[in-house]
């Protein structure tokens, strides 16, 4: 069974479908040549730049800290662009540019694996 996690912030659930990437082939592949209709969340530990190659869609890019706060967020990235390397970026949420939840910069998101 694939792992799932949730997604609170203030004790309030924001999203419920992510998905970690844990093998080095799933953080590279990322949600390259997937669907936006799934609406399928990644979260990629140990993480500090991603890229959009064969993307079909853009992405809203989250980047966490060692605490799981957020400190940037990049929005709409295009297909086949590159976030290079963030300082204190450990984390990385890949997100369907149509998925919507109420985040900000400085927010701490916890996951709870389902």
């Amino acid at each position: 069974m694939e792992k799932k996690y949730t997604a609170l912030i203030n004790n309030s659930i924001v999203c419920d479908n992510i998905y970690p990437a844990e093998t080095f082939y799933e953080k590279f592949k990322g949600l390259m040549f997937s669907s936006s209709n799934s609406k399928k969340i990644l979260l990629i530990k140990n993480c500090n730049s991603v890229h959009t190659c064969f993307m079909n869609y853009n992405l809203n890019v989250v980047c966490l800290d060692k605490n799981f706060i957020i400190n940037k967020i990049f929005y709409d990235v295009k297909p086949f662009r590159f976030i290079l390397p963030q300082k204190n970026v450990s984390h990385i949420l890949e997100i369907p540019s149509g998925c919507v939840f109420d985040i900000s910069v400085g927010d701490t998101i916890k996951f709870i694996q389902k």
